[in-house]
């Protein structure tokens, strides 16, 4: 990637998170299992851009090619739940009777075909959202940043990168409306309809600007009660334990898009300002925060997070184990010639 030049050299990325082992310890069957995993998410990408592909070629077909905006944007960070076990729920429920009877042959010799159902789990997500911290279903960067692609008329800079760019998928609506030449109505059969809140990229894609925000713009967040602001370099954020700290905690994403130094007793009053937008965004768009959340038992069902070493602790488990060894371990052939295969 900072090769790409997708991030800058020397990034502050987030840490490993706690819950997620090196690597290196994992055994040799969960790492198999893992590269299955990820083997069925790239096929499923590689399968999607073919697709993709025939779309493109039947627009060029009937030459509507170059007359159309391509928008190519993913969802909201990488999936590191477990949504299977959040389907199935408890033992004896109506959830867990559905998951059995459709996904019972979930392991990774069978995942990937018909009647199975599998996530590439937390360790992938947080490696496909490197350098951001968390992955989707949280408001860290993780979890809500997304990858976007844009072509066609009106698209200046092809194959061009654009870092500087603030935006948002509300974006998108106000853009094409703009590309097509069409206004947004202010009333529909004589009632008033809400204003959009997006901005539109035409000057941006158009080469005129970086960026459809300035510093002094803000957007705003909620999902299951954990919430975010951003405006300009600064954000802050609020997650359930552990997470987070049931507090707002006071980020600078150009200096630390990992989001790993809470700057909240260095700039208070920055933090204050932030707090003032989110009271303004939960009025303007209504936001209700629930009593309960999806994430309340998540502190009781993770391991503590305490901080590690290389040398401690002193005792470890496996260390890393070369290709060949590995395969040598799954099969069974150690290379011993009788005697017991321990």
């Amino acid at each position: 990637m900072e090769e790409l030049g997708i991030v800058e050299k020397g990034v502050n990325a987030a840490d490993r998170l706690w819950f997620i082992p090196r690597s290196s310890s994992l055994a040799p069957a969960l790492r198999v299992a893992l590269g299955r995993k990820m083997e069925l998410y790239a096929s499923m990408v590689e399968y999607m851009d073919d697709q993709i592909g025939r779309v493109f070629d039947y627009l060029k077909e009937i030459g509507e090619y170059d007359n159309t905006v391509i928008i190519f944007i993913s969802d909201n960070g990488a999936e590191g739940n477990d949504l299977r076990g959040m389907v199935a729920g408890q033992v004896g429920s109506m959830g867990f009777l559905h998951a059995m009877n459709n996904f019972a042959e979930n392991s990774h010799n069978t995942i990937g075909r018909k009647g199975t159902y599998a996530e590439y789990g937390p360790a992938w997500a947080q490696v496909s959202m490197v350098p951001f911290r968390l992955y989707k279903g949280l408001v860290a960067e993780g979890g809500i940043r997304s990858p976007l692609i844009v072509s066609g008329p009106g698209v200046k800079n092809a194959g061009g990168l654009n870092k500087e760019a603030v935006l948002h998928v509300m974006d998108i609506a106000p853009t094409l409306l703009e590309l097509a030449g069409v206004q947004y109505p202010s009333t529909y059969k004589g009632h008033e309809i809400v204003p959009m809140q997006g901005k539109s990229w035409v000057k941006m894609l158009d080469g005129k600007t970086q960026s459809p925000r300035t510093s002094d713009d803000w957007l705003g967040w909620e999902l299951f009660g954990n919430r975010a602001i951003r405006q300009g370099d600064w954000k802050i954020s609020w997650h359930y334990e552990p997470f987070g700290i049931w507090d707002w905690q006071l980020f600078n994403l150009t200096e630390d898009p990992g989001e790993q130094n809470d700057l909240s007793d260095k700039f208070p009053k920055k933090r204050k300002e932030l707090i003032a937008l989110w009271e303004e965004y939960v009025k303007t768009n209504g936001v209700i925060i629930g009593e309960r959340s999806p994430f309340e038992g998540a502190k009781k069902a993770l391991p503590d997070s305490v901080p590690e070493f290389d040398n401690y602790p002193p005792v470890r488990g496996m260390e890393a184990i070369p290709y060949n060894k590995l395969m040598e371990l799954m099969s069974g052939k150690t290379g011993k010639k009788g005697g017991n295969n321990d």
